[in-house]
């Protein structure tokens, strides 16, 4: 056999390509083969289409229905919780989570202590609702500058105010929902012409041996709702000016002043909690009581009272109170097309930050120890001002940390403590030579944190360190200083001689604390 030598000088043969054997075929038998016998029709491509996106549209509902089956068998699975408010909101805004709303929790299993939960309000019901009744220690967290209906917590003391019993406090709140009902007809932001108390008001009682307690919370008719709890605040404001007004004329005014405690001569103190407008509000939730200690006795659940004489709940069981639950949210917009009322002048930050209270510590401004600061100087925390002092020392293993100045922001629930004998840094791990530090108390957090005066040190900040349980106690002192500003009348003379002038304050450091506060 002749073997063939290959020639790189010379081409390739030439391939002759096969023929197609469709087209062959078509060419032979052109005049009677029908094309759809190879290529798919347009008709049956969209048949094709219509069950592909069938198929797909059916897997997408069974799924859907196993998360739903899954969220209500672990409905908390769903829970966004964190030991930090601001936790919560950052993960809240970086995740863009929708129609989510905010509560607080007392831990029951662990003394009381606070988190904060961002969920969607059926599926915080489905989790609060499954949950023991002695462990329900819950709130409601209406977060700076979101909507809110207007609400009211109305408290006095019974042992004060004897004649304060069921009867007498229906009569009461009648008196308050009238006077609602008249200063909504005087603002011209508010249409009101609708409003009817058997629809739009929710009234909650916790009233115990020794409180009178009751939530009330006003859903106005066609959707209206305050742009913020500083513009409700300032529809509070403004009703009860009118009534202190009118007290002497009108009964129903004079009736809403009561004693504020057996000591009390005259009735002063007014039915109105009006500290409960602040940034960042917790208000208790409907089948919430607050967390008592295994040694106090239990305290009073807010429930709907057994008259109802205003809006009527469900009787269907626990329908019923999925309802009452949702209507009662002072945050909760229920309706598609909401109305946001606003006035005019009034911000969320002009009403927060309308009073700070500032002041020096009692004793030689240069004392060595923590015994200087004794807590009759005016400072309207002197326990959690000493714990703050005691625990900075142990945890830096420095000596002598005292209280030169403080300055108080009740409306927050902060308060800022500038330190002199004790200048160790947590940012740069030693003490400063000259510059002294200061402490941020957030009550809302439970917790405080250090910052520094030193120039390098500006913008850093410590971590959070937990409060003890012993003085959280003490955030009520920061609400009373509204009403009741501390004074220096009960102090001895020779101690107020000792005290610096405010005008010998040092006001970059008073700026500083300010600043570092908000």
């Amino acid at each position: 056999m002749r073997r063939e030598v290959y020639d790189p000088r010379r081409s390739p043969p030439k391939r002759v390509p096969k023929p197609d054997a469709l087209a062959v075929l078509a060419e032979a038998n052109k005049d009677s083969v029908d094309p759809s016998l190879f290529y798919d029709s347009e008709e049956k491509k969209r048949k094709d289409r219509e069950e592909a996106e069938e198929r797909q549209r059916k897997t997408e509902l069974r799924r859907k229905k196993d998360r739903l089956k899954q969220r209500e068998q672990n409905p908390k699975d769903e829970w966004v919780c964190k030991y930090r408010q601001q936790d919560v909101f950052d993960e809240v805004d970086d995740e863009k989570k929708e129609h989510v709303r905010y509560f607080c929790e007392e831990m029951h299993d662990e003394g009381g202590k606070r988190r904060y939960i961002a969920a969607d309000p059926v599926d915080f019901w489905r989790g609060y609702s499954q949950m023991p009744v002695e462990k329900r220690h819950f709130y409601e967290l209406m977060r700076e500058n979101t909507p809110c209906h207007l609400y009211f917590d109305l408290e006095c003391s019974r042992v004060a105010n004897p004649e304060v019993d069921e009867a007498r406090g229906d009569v009461l709140i009648n008196h308050l929902v009238d006077l609602v009902r008249e200063e909504l007809m005087h603002t011209d932001e508010i249409d009101a012409t609708n409003f009817d108390v058997s629809e739009h008001v929710i009234e909650l009682d916790s009233t115990s041996e020794t409180k009178f307690s009751r939530h009330i919370v006003v859903r106005l008719p066609d959707g209206q709702m305050f742009e913020n709890n500083a513009q409700c605040r300032h529809f509070v404001q403004k009703l009860w000016r009118r009534v202190e007004s009118r007290r002497d004329e009108d009964e129903r005014c004079r009736a809403l002043f009561l004693k504020k405690d057996t000591e009390s001569e005259d009735a002063t103190e007014p039915l109105i909690d009006m500290g409960v407008y602040t940034r960042n509000r917790v208000f208790r939730l409907y089948l919430s009581n607050k967390y008592s200690s295994g040694e106090s006795a239990p305290k009073p659940r807010l429930e709907t009272t057994e008259r109802q004489r205003f809006w009527k709940t469900s009787k269907d069981g626990e329908k019923g109170e999925k309802e009452t639950f949702m209507r009662s949210l002072a945050s909760l917009c229920l309706d598609l097309s909401p109305k946001f009322i606003a006035f005019e002048g009034v911000t969320h930050q002009s009403v927060l930050r309308g009073k700070e209270f500032r002041g020096y510590c009692t004793g030689s401004y240069l004392s060595p120890t923590a015994a200087a600061f004794n807590g009759n100087a005016g400072c309207p925390c002197p326990r959690t001002a000493a714990f703050v002092c005691e625990d900075f020392n142990h945890w830096s293993a420095h000596a002598g940390a005292a209280v030169r100045s403080w300055t108080a922001f009740p409306e927050y629930g902060v308060l800022t403590l500038n330190l002199f004998g004790n200048r160790f840094c947590e940012n740069v791990e030693r003490a400063h030579k000259s510059n002294n530090v200061m402490f941020i108390v957030d009550f809302r957090e439970s917790a405080y944190y250090q910052r520094c005066h030193d120039p390098d040190c500006r913008g850093t900040r410590g971590p959070w360190r937990d409060l003890s349980e012993d003085v959280l106690d003490e955030s009520h002192a920061l609400i009373e200083m509204l009403y009741e500003p501390p004074t220096l009348d009960d102090d001895d003379e020779e101690d107020v001689a000792r005290v610096p002038t405010f005008d010998e304050m040092d006001e970059e450091d008073v700026r500083a604390a300010a600043a570092a506060a908000l």
